[in-house]
C-alpha cells in the first residue's frame, strides 16, 4: 500500500505598489526592511528556495529546494515584485517547479490564482472571468505550461465560481471540508451530509448546472490549523508521524491533504522553512510517506463521488460564508474596534465600478470593437509593458487607433479597468480599520481610477466620498472615509509636477540627466547645474512620457540644496530662454528678482517618502567624506588617550569613550564598504579596527557594516564559484572569522547555503575545504540526527 501527503503553501501578499509610480513605497511598521514584501522575502520567500537542514549540534547537512516538494501558489501581483526584487530566488522557484513536472510525470507543484486576490464570490460575473484570465495568463507567461489547478483567495468559493474555473480549463481547486454540503457515489445514491461522510485528501466531482466539472480536494483541517497555530514545524519527526496516522489505514493510496499559509514558514514562525524541509526531505520518508502535487494524485485517482456545495458562498476564514468582506460579521475585530465600515467600503466601490464600466462602454465605441474581451486580453500588456507586446494587443484589439492621442485614450481606458479590478483586493476588508494600510491601499486604486476618468472627461469623485462618508471609521480624528480619503490617501496622490520635481530633485546630485523616472520616460532638452556661496543649483526643461499609458508632457524645474541643507524645487511649464536664465540667477543667489511664473513649489516634506529619504541621504553622503577624515584623525588622536587611561587603571573622562566609539564604527563601516567593492585588503583593516578597540576595552557598534559586509562576503563567493582554489577560500576563511569577531550575521544563512552547494559540486574533499566547512557550521557527510539518510 503507498500512503501519500501533499502539502500546499499560499503565498501572497497585498499588492503595495503606489499606483502612480509602480513602486512599493517604505513602511516603517516592516521594522528594519523597507516594506512588508521586503520583510517577508527575506524571512520567506528566499530561504524557502534553499533551506538549511541541520543536525543536533545546529550543523547543516543538506540544503533543500522546498519549491521542489511543496505544492504552492504565489500571487501573481507578488511575484511580479519578487522576480524584480529577487531575480535569482525567482529563478531558483521556477526551476523548482520545473523538477517537479520532471519528477512526478508532467505534473508541477504550482498552481495558479486569481490576478488580484479578489473575493470571486462577491464579484460580478465580468470581474470573475478577468480575473481567472488573468491568472492563468500569468502563470502560463511564468511556468511555461498551463495551470492544472487554481488556488481561491480565501478559499470563498460558490457554484458560480466553480462554473467559471471549469469554463477556463482548470482541473481542480483545494477548499476546506466545512464548505462541503453533501456527498454521494458518482454512480448515484443518496446525497448523505459532508460532515459524516466527506474524506480530505480525496478528490471528488463537482458538477455544474449546465455540465461544467471540476474535481474538488478538501484539506484535513486539524493538520493545517497546528502548521498555523501550533508550531508543527517545531518537531517534523512528531508532525510527520500525525500524518500518517491521519492517512486510512486499509485505503489503497491515501493521500494526506494539508493547505497552509505558505508564510508560516520562516515568517509566521520562525526557521520553519527548516522545519518543513527536514519534514519533506526525511521525516515523512521516514514513515513511509511520499510527497507529491495534486495534479499528480488526479492523474492517478480520479474522483469516486460527487460532492455538493453549501449555498450562499463560503470561505475558509470567515465563519458567516464570506461576510467578511462585506459586513460587520466580528471576524478579525479588535477588542473595541467595530467592522460597520466594511458594507459602505464595499457599495461605493461597487457603484464606482458600475459607472467606470460605463464609461469605459460609452468611451469604447469606435475604438475598441469588443471592450470586454479586450480586457480579458490586456493581462498580456500588465505582464509584459514592452512595446512590441502593447503593439500586438493594439493591433488585434483596438484597431480604431488613428494617431497618438487615440492610442493613449485606448490606453487610459484599459488602465482605469485594471485599476477598478485592484480596487477589490480582498486585504482591504480583511482586518478591522478602514484607515489601515490595506484599505487605504484600495482606496489608491480607486483615486487613480478617478483620475484617469477625469482625464477622459468624466468627474466622479465628488458623489464617490459622498459613500464613503457612509463608512465610519474607529479613528475619532478621522470620522469616516471622507476623512480617510482626505488625509490618507489624497496626499499620496503622484501629480505630473510631483515627478518632474523628483526628477528635480534627483539632478543636483547626478553629473547627468537620468533617461527615467518610476516608469516614466524623460528626455531633458535643457540641464545645467551650478554652485556658489553654499547653495546648490540645478536647473533644466524636460519631455516626460508615461511609461504605461505613452502620454507625454514637458516641464521647466528648478531644485536647490540651500544653506542648512534646505532642499526646495520649483516646476512649471516651458519657458522663454530669457525667463529661465533669469529664475536661474534667482535660485543660485537664494533670492528673488522677477516673479515667478504659475507653477508649483516643492518642499522635502511635499516629495513622495522614498525620494525624501534618497534626496537626504544624497545630501548626507556629500557630507561623510569631511566627517570621515575628520572621524580617522579622531581616532588615531582620541584612541591613544583610551589605551593610556584603560592603562593607568583610571575612568575614562565624558565623552572620550563615546566619541572614540562613534570614530571606531566610521572605521568599520568605511573598511566594510571598501570590502564590499572587493579591496580584500579592507578585511585586514576590519581586524585591526576590532584588535584596537578590544585592547582599548571598547566596543564596536557594527549596525552600519552588517549590509556592506554580506556584500563583500557575496562577492567572495562569486569568485569561489568560478575558482574553487585553497587561495579563494582562504579569503573567505578571512572574512567569516572577521565576521565573527565583530559579531556580524546577516550574512551567515546565504553563506552557508552557497558554500555547501560548492561543496556538493565540487565533490572536493580537501583539508582546507572542510575547515572552511567546519567554520561556517557544515557537516559534511552528516544526515540529521536520529532519522536515517534516504539512499
Amino acid at each position: 500500500m503507498k500512503r501519500y501527503a501533499c502539502i500546499h503553501g499560499h503565498f501572497y501578499q497585498p499588492p503595495r505598489e503606489n499606483p502612480w509610480t509602480g513602486e512599493v513605497e517604505r513602511q516603517p511598521s516592516a521594522g528594519r526592511d523597507h516594506d512588508w514584501n521586503a520583510r517577508v522575502a527575506r524571512e520567506c520567500y528566499v530561504p524557502n528556495g534553499e533551506a538549511r537542514v541541520v543536525d543536533g549540534a545546529g550543523r547543516i547537512v543538506n540544503v533543500v529546494a522546498n519549491y521542489e516538494h511543496l505544492s504552492f501558489n504565489f500571487g501573481p501581483t507578488l511575484l511580479s515584485w519578487f522576480e524584480d526584487a529577487h531575480p535569482h530566488a525567482y529563478a531558483q522557484l521556477l526551476e523548482a517547479d520545473r523538477r517537479s513536472v520532471e519528477r512526478l510525470g508532467g505534473h508541477g507543484n504550482a498552481i495558479a490564482q486569481p490576478f488580484h486576490h479578489a473575493i470571486l464570490p462577491l464579484a460580478d460575473s465580468r470581474d470573475r472571468e478577468t480575473e481567472i484570465r488573468w491568472g492563468l495568463a500569468d502563470f502560463r507567461k511564468r511556468f511555461g505550461r498551463e495551470a492544472e489547478g487554481m488556488w481561491l483567495p480565501e478559499c470563498a468559493v460558490d457554484d458560480a465560481t466553480l462554473a467559471a474555473l471549469a469554463r477556463a480549463g482548470v482541473k481542480f481547486t483545494i477548499l476546506e471540508p466545512h464548505q462541503a454540503e453533501s456527498v454521494r457515489p458518482l454512480a448515484g445514491g443518496t446525497w448523505r451530509p459532508a460532515k459524516e461522510s466527506l474524506r480530505a485528501g480525496a478528490p471528488y466531482l463537482w458538477r455544474g448546472e449546465e455540465g461544467e466539472e471540476l474535481a474538488l480536494f478538501f484539506y484535513d483541517g486539524p493538520l493545517s490549523r497546528a502548521v498555523a497555530f501550533e508550531n508543527a514545524m517545531s518537531d517534523s519527526r512528531l508532525f510527520a508521524r500525525r500524518i500518517a496516522s491521519h492517512l486510512p489505514p486499509t485505503a489503497e493510496d491515501g493521500l494526506c491533504l494539508l493547505a497552509t499559509d505558505g508564510e508560516s514558514y520562516g515568517h509566521h514562525a520562525r526557521f520553519g522553512e527548516m522545519g518543513l524541509a527536514h519534514l519533506l526531505r526525511y521525516a515523512l520518508p521516514h514513515v513511509g510517506v511520499e510527497a507529491v502535487n495534486l495534479g499528480w494524485y488526479l492523474a492517478k485517482h480520479p474522483p469516486r463521488h460527487q460532492v455538493r456545495l453549501k449555498s450562499g458562498g463560503t470561505s475558509w476564514s470567515c465563519a458567516h460564508g464570506v461576510e467578511r468582506w462585506r459586513s460587520d460579521c466580528g471576524c478579525g475585530e479588535a477588542e473595541g474596534h467595530h467592522q460597520r465600515w466594511r458594507r459602505p467600503l464595499r457599495e461605493a466601490l461597487e457603484r464606482l465600478r458600475g459607472l467606470l464600466a460605463a464609461l469605459y462602454e460609452e468611451q469604447a465605441r469606435g475604438l475598441v470593437p469588443d471592450p470586454w474581451a479586450a480586457r480579458d486580453a490586456y493581462g498580456a500588456v500588465v505582464l509584459d509593458r514592452g512595446e512590441e507586446t502593447i503593439q500586438r494587443f493594439l493591433s488585434a484589439h483596438v484597431p480604431g487607433i488613428k494617431d497618438e492621442a487615440s492610442r493613449v485614450r485606448a490606453l487610459k481606458l484599459l488602465e482605469l479597468q485594471r485599476h477598478s479590478l485592484m480596487m477589490f483586493t480582498s486585504c482591504g476588508w480583511f482586518f478591522d480599520e478602514l484607515s489601515r494600510l490595506e484599505p487605504v491601499q484600495v482606496l489608491l486604486y480607486a483615486a487613480r481610477a478617478l483620475e484617469l476618468a477625469r482625464d477622459l472627461g468624466t468627474e466622479l469623485e465628488k458623489g464617490f466620498v459622498s459613500d464613503l462618508a457612509l463608512a465610519p471609521s474607529n479613528d475619532a480624528a478621522l470620522q469616516d472615509g471622507a476623512g480617510v480619503w482626505e488625509r490618507r490617501v489624497k496626499p499620496q496622490v503622484v501629480t505630473r509636477d510631483h515627478v518632474a520635481a523628483h526628477y528635480a530633485a534627483a539632478l543636483l546630485f547626478e553629473d547627468r540627466p537620468a533617461e527615467s523616472i518610476h516608469h516614466h520616460r524623460v528626455r531633458c532638452e535643457k540641464f545645467t547645474r551650478r554652485a556658489a556661496a553654499g547653495v546648490t543649483v540645478a536647473a533644466g526643461f524636460a519631455e516626460f512620457t508615461d511609461g504605461v499609458v505613452g502620454e507625454r508632457w514637458k516641464r521647466s524645474f528648478f531644485s536647490a540644496v540651500l544653506p542648512g541643507q534646505r532642499v526646495q524645487a520649483f516646476v512649471c511649464g516651458e519657458l522663454p530662454a530669457e525667463r529661465f536664465e533669469a529664475l536661474l540667477g534667482d535660485a543660485a543667489s537664494a533670492g528673488q528678482t522677477c516673479a515667478l511664473p504659475p507653477g508649483r513649489v516643492f518642499l522635502l516634506r511635499d516629495l513622495r517618502p522614498d525620494e525624501r529619504e534618497r534626496v537626504l541621504t544624497l545630501v548626507l553622503k556629500r557630507r561623510i567624506a569631511r566627517w570621515e577624515a575628520g572621524a580617522h584623525e579622531l581616532l588615531e588622536e582620541a584612541l591613544p588617550l583610551v589605551e593610556q587611561f584603560r592603562g593607568l587603571g583610571l575612568s575614562l573622562p565624558p565623552g572620550l569613550g563615546e566619541e572614540t566609539q562613534v570614530a571606531l564604527a566610521h572605521a568599520l563601516n568605511d573598511a566594510a564598504g571598501r570590502f564590499a567593492e572587493g579591496i580584500f585588503g579592507a578585511v585586514d583593516e576590519a581586524r585591526s579596527v576590532l584588535a584596537r578597540a578590544k585592547a582599548a576595552g571598547l566596543e564596536v557598534p557594527v549596525a552600519g557594516a552588517e549590509a556592506t559586509w554580506n556584500q563583500g562576503i557575496s562577492r567572495v563567493l562569486d569568485g569561489l564559484e568560478k575558482d574553487f582554489t585553497d587561495s579563494s577560500r582562504r579569503d573567505l576563511r578571512e572574512a567569516v572569522e572577521v565576521a565573527a569577531l565583530a559579531g556580524l550575521g546577516d550574512w551567515r544563512p546565504a553563506a552557508q547555503t552557497r558554500y555547501f552547494r560548492l561543496l556538493q559540486a565540487r565533490a572536493t574533499a580537501a583539508p582546507a575545504a572542510a575547515e572552511l566547512a567546519a567554520a561556517l557550521g557544515i557537516a559534511l557527510g552528516a544526515s540529521p540526527e536520529g532519522v536515517r539518510k534516504p539512499e
